[in-house]
């Protein structure tokens, strides 16, 4: 659900800044600029250039409050009956594939506007966001604590499913905790091999921007390059690699699902009634204008 609220905030910028329903309303109705912020600290935009993603990103606030609002309503929705139902791993895969549905969606309304915007960037700022990205990948290995080995991972990975739990259950008891503990323990942390997923992708992003800065290639064709960019961006291609980024979500979607099962009917209740406050949430900002 928390990529789901990313999604919300437009192009994955102000999820992390905001916590509670209020503060998505807050943000939602701030979205284009705080995206426009976003892209500027990664490329120090022109003033042509930021004047291009200001108008951009108001018609594409306008068209995600029209079209995507209504649509996460019956995300959420299907949340409701996972938290008050006795969800499967398949009920938990399917949410998930709803989600990365959704993002594909905003990736190819956005596509022609960013294939505008890539062909008028210049080679400092590419290596301006190659320099950010860099950033970026040092502060989550060390969130993710990827110098300390599968136990360490472990660590980081339960104190982060733990914050994510109690936001949506309330306050786990001791028992609970010891419980989820032992799950994470008896899993697979992941985090080094999404953290090359993450270089993969970025070194694929990097190819594809200095490619369309150095051979300035037709609109058409920069759109073809996004979309197969896009295409290849939730899951990778190499097989063997396949198959373990599978296994790992299939991982985290029992981890949920054994998470549900020991939440308490009061627990399970607080998460009903957060979903709720979303849905109403959702309902008034896509009827704003």
């Amino acid at each position: 659900m928390r990529r789901l609220l990313r999604h919300l905030i437009l192009l994955l910028v102000a999820g992390p800044l905001v916590q509670g329903c209020s503060g998505v309303r807050l943000g939602y109705a701030n979205a284009d600029s705080l995206t426009r912020w976003w892209v500027d600290q990664y490329l120090d935009l022109s003033p042509e250039q930021d004047a291009l993603t200001r108008e951009r990103l108001a018609r594409f606030h306008a068209w995600h409050r029209r079209t995507q609002l209504p649509d996460y309503l019956a995300l959420l929705r299907q949340g409701q009956s996972f938290v008050t139902g006795q969800p499967t791993v398949a009920d938990a895969l399917t949410l998930g594939d709803g989600m990365i549905r959704r993002g594909r969606t905003l990736a190819e309304q956005a596509t022609p506007d960013i294939a505008e915007l890539l062909s008028t960037l210049g080679p400092a700022q590419i290596e301006r966001m190659a320099g950010r990205l860099a950033e970026k990948n040092a502060e989550y290995a060390r969130e993710a604590q990827l110098a300390d080995g599968e136990n360490g991972q472990r660590q980081a990975r339960y104190k982060r499913l733990l914050e994510r739990a109690e936001y949506w259950f309330d306050d786990f008891s001791d028992a609970q905790k010891a419980a989820l503990r032992q799950m994470i323990d008896a899993q697979s942390a992941g985090s080094q091999f999404w953290y090359e997923e993450r270089l993969r992708r970025q070194r694929d992003w990097l190819i594809l921007v200095r490619l369309v800065q150095r051979e300035q290639p037709p609109r058409e064709q920069v759109i073809r390059l996004l979309r197969d960019y896009a295409a290849r961006f939730d899951l990778p291609g190499d097989p063997a690699r396949l198959v373990q980024a599978r296994a790992l979500r299939r991982a985290s979607a029992e981890l949920a699902v054994a998470i549900h099962a020991m939440a308490s009917p009061a627990q399970r209740a607080h998460a009903e009634h957060k979903l709720g406050e979303l849905m109403r949430d959702f309902t008034e900002m896509s009827q704003d204008r």
